[in-house]
């Protein structure tokens, strides 16, 4: 779901040792946990005895121009030219807090996905289009707030509900909306079971609100969208697990909060394995997933007569992954997003919502597919936020554009890509 957040009004405003603590905590449990409510939930700040229940609907469509983006083919099969992308999504998400210290968050969406491609210049065939449907897996995390805030438990799980078995057709549609490059919604496929336990501390330094956390994520059995985007040869393969460690600082300077977070992840040994053997034969490799670097900071100024004026950027550095042993090249890269986002009150119970983006992002020297492609672009979301009694409403169009660049030797050849989204984020208190 595009971030439409909206922070409290007043962030000049002097908060207290355990509120600025708390907003510490939440920077890194929510990277920590990956079980994330969509931002309409997460913007807003919980009340103890209050519940929020999330839903929304979105509609995206991407173009690529000229003669499309050239995608290779797998499995022997010739290569295609994607043309278009359409995906409606419907994320449902509850927050439910169980006494003064904990809160149960659930998430689910149904999502379908439509893509339209042609054979490759010179290929026999014709336009095709090939759909993927379904809903995600349940994400639901426990949270637990202790000692005034200054130690914050979760632990998590994934329900596997979404779709474990892809035909041919299936993964071809998976191979382009799971891209970092296009920045769409939760693609409908599962995961298996999988869960999270972590822990975060926080503490008063120096001014400072600091939060240092500790996570372990046993990855579930079937971790396609992974395999994807880290280039792997295959979506066949048993994962290892993850150990992600963090670090936030967040404080106010003057009249503006500043938040800093830096997280690194490490991961254990991956299983490449053969669709056709059993569960028992060996594997056909080991996968060794490099540490991925993850950088956050956010600030958000204190601008007179405006609700919220934050900018923000995000880095995660992924470095090179090993097979049997042996570091892969072209297996690195850096994916940088970045933004400003402000909410401007237009009456009592309306703000003006307006962001800009950008994308950086590297992509990876593995090969040539969209999922591991590098890209520039931009794009703007404008929206409205209007409370009605308990009601939120949050309608908004968003547009992007910008150039895909595989990153292989040589020239590489260069796709422009357009897109539109349309979307409605209602969101209640009970």
């Amino acid at each position: 779901m595009t971030s439409l957040t909206q922070h409290p009004r007043g962030i000049g405003a002097r908060r207290s040792s355990s509120a600025v603590l708390r907003c510490a905590a939440r920077a890194i449990l929510a990277g920590m946990s990956g079980l994330l409510l969509p931002a309409a939930l997460e913007a807003q700040d919980r009340l103890i005895g209050t519940g929020v229940i999330a839903a929304g609907g979105t509609a995206d469509v991407i173009s690529f121009g000229g003669i499309g983006f050239q995608q290779p083919g797998v499995g022997g099969r010739d290569s295609i030219r994607l043309k278009n992308i359409e995906q409606f999504s419907v994320p449902v998400s509850l927050a439910l807090p169980l006494g003064t210290a904990w809160t149960v968050d659930l998430q689910s969406a149904f999502s379908y996905a439509r893509l339209t491609y042609e054979p490759k210049i010179g290929g026999a065939g014709q336009q095709t289009t090939s759909t993927l449907y379904g809903p995600t897996d349940v994400r639901v995390r426990a949270t637990g707030r202790l000692f005034n805030d200054a130690v914050t438990l979760t632990a998590g799980g994934n329900i596997p509900t979404g779709k474990t078995e892809l035909t041919s057709s299936n993964l071809t549609v998976l191979r382009a909306i799971a891209a970092p490059a296009l920045g769409l919604g939760t693609p409908p496929v599962g995961a298996g079971p999988s869960g999270t336990v972590g822990l975060v501390l926080a503490q008063q330094i120096l001014g400072w609100a600091v939060a240092v956390g500790g996570s372990y994520e046993m990855r579930g059995t079937y971790q396609p969208i992974a395999a994807i985007t880290a280039g792997s040869p295959s979506t066949d393969f048993q994962p290892g697990n993850v150990i992600r460690g963090s670090l936030g600082l967040d404080r106010l300077i003057g009249g503006h909060r500043v938040s800093l977070t830096g997280a690194i992840d490490i991961f254990s040994d991956d299983e490449l394995r053969n669709p056709a053997a059993t569960a028992t034969a060996a594997p056909l490799a080991t996968i060794t997933l490099g540490p991925i670097f993850t950088t956050d900071v956010q600030i958000q100024f204190a601008v007179p007569r405006v609700r919220e004026f934050v900018l923000w950027g995000s880095n995660r550095f992924r470095t090179r992954y090993e097979r049997d042993g042996r570091e892969v090249a072209g297996t690195s890269g850096n994916y940088f997003d970045g933004g400003l986002r402000t909410s401007i009150p237009v009456s009592r119970n309306t703000d003006l919502l307006f962001t800009g983006d950008g994308r950086l992002h590297s992509g990876l020297a593995i090969n040539q597919g969209l999922a591991t492609s590098g890209v520039i672009s931009g794009g703007g979301t404008l929206g409205l936020i209007h409370r009605a009694g308990s009601f939120t409403l949050q309608p908004y169009l968003r547009a992007q554009g910008g150039t895909l660049r595989p990153r292989i030797t040589g020239t590489a050849p260069r796709t422009a890509f357009f897109g539109g989204t349309a979307g409605l984020v209602i969101a209640t208190r009970f």
